[in-house]
């Protein structure tokens, strides 16, 4: 497990209007990992903010973080966009 920041590009996801935005990690970024854990993260190189990266779950090896309505208006982004992640792990 490594604890050394990370990033790649991602798209980020709404399932419907009235939920979260979220972005997904594939398991490569994450080796090691199979629980929650607390990190910084960044959009496009905003002003990184603390978020909560979690296990997918229901059979799947992905973990997933959400975005609320503020940050994506802070960085300019919207449901559907590609954009660089950078995801530092705080423990």
């Amino acid at each position: 497990m490594t604890n050394r920041p990370i990033e790649f590009t991602a798209r980020i996801l709404r399932k419907q209007p009235d939920l979260r935005r979220y972005i997904v990690v594939k398991p490569e970024y994450l080796a090691g990992r199979s629980g929650s854990f607390p990190a910084m993260v960044s959009l496009n190189q905003s002003s990184a903010f603390a978020r909560t990266i979690r296990p997918w779950g229901k059979g799947s090896d992905v973990f997933f973080f959400n975005l609320t309505e503020p940050q994506c208006r802070k960085v300019g982004v919207d449901t559907g966009d590609l954009c660089v992640v950078w995801i530092e792990p705080q423990f």
